[in-house]
């Protein structure tokens, strides 16, 4: 997964491009980046650096949500998020890229912004951003962000979640088995890509990917994901 700043910086050196990425390997673009750049970057310099990416998906038009914003300015960036994502889904509706949505909010009434974004692009999975739940006052949030995830798939039936910013295996089996996907920066140490040589980090990861990746889908159910159609009884 790249960030769109780390794409159109990669884009802009040519061969070093296509040097990191094998056609065998799906990659996702991203606008899930720091606050200040995200808050100037535009939708069609998006669309542009995705179109000349070529990416397999794309996570559009994050837009910040805190709890310490006022309800109204969370609800409008909400809003526009998903106004950023249905549009996306139709100016790229000519290529093979995919649409991620977010899913955002501090409370459900917030969140069905998302929701009906959701519908109408007939969504079966989506993209939580969980890295603000761990340093700084916050600290590890593990259980915050844990019940977080699985408000949201007792509030909307989800087949998938991709969660950005966690990648610690004993963290990830104690989430709901609709997180299917993880991606974070663990990966860069624990591959030893600074250090190493690009042998040695292929080596390094793909032995440290399988530990991360079998805690995926596995978790603990949360009552409310399970529908009347399930016919699930006590």
């Amino acid at each position: 997964m790249l960030g769109i700043e780390d794409a159109a910086r990669l884009l802009a050196k040519g061969d070093v491009f296509s040097s990191y990425f094998s056609p065998n390997v799906d990659l996702i673009t991203t606008s899930t980046i720091h606050d200040q750049p995200l808050g100037e970057l535009r939708w069609t310099y998006e669309e542009t650096v995705v179109r000349a990416v070529g990416s397999q998906y794309h996570i559009p038009t994050d837009y910040w949500v805190y709890g310490d914003m006022e309800p109204e300015a969370r609800k409008a960036n909400i809003r526009a998020m998903m106004q950023g994502t249905k549009w996306f889904s139709h100016q790229l509706a000519d290529t093979s890229t995919k649409i991620i949505p977010l899913v955002s909010g501090v409370n459900r009434e917030e969140r069905e912004i998302c929701y009906q974004t959701f519908d109408e692009l007939d969504a079966s999975y989506c993209a939580v951003y969980g890295a603000q739940y761990f340093g700084g006052s916050m600290g590890d949030g593990i259980n915050k962000l844990n019940n977080y995830i699985r408000n949201i798939v007792s509030e909307y039936p989800v087949e998938g979640v991709m969660l950005i910013g966690l990648q610690s295996a004993d963290y990830l089996q104690r989430l709901p088995p609709e997180v299917v996907a993880a991606a974070g920066q663990r990966w860069i140490y624990q591959s030893g890509l600074r250090e190493l040589s690009i042998e040695e980090t292929r080596n390094q990861f793909g032995q440290w990917k399988q530990l991360p990746e079998s805690q995926l889908g596995r978790g603990i159910a949360t009552l409310g994901s399970f529908t009347a159609s399930n016919e699930v009884t006590a």
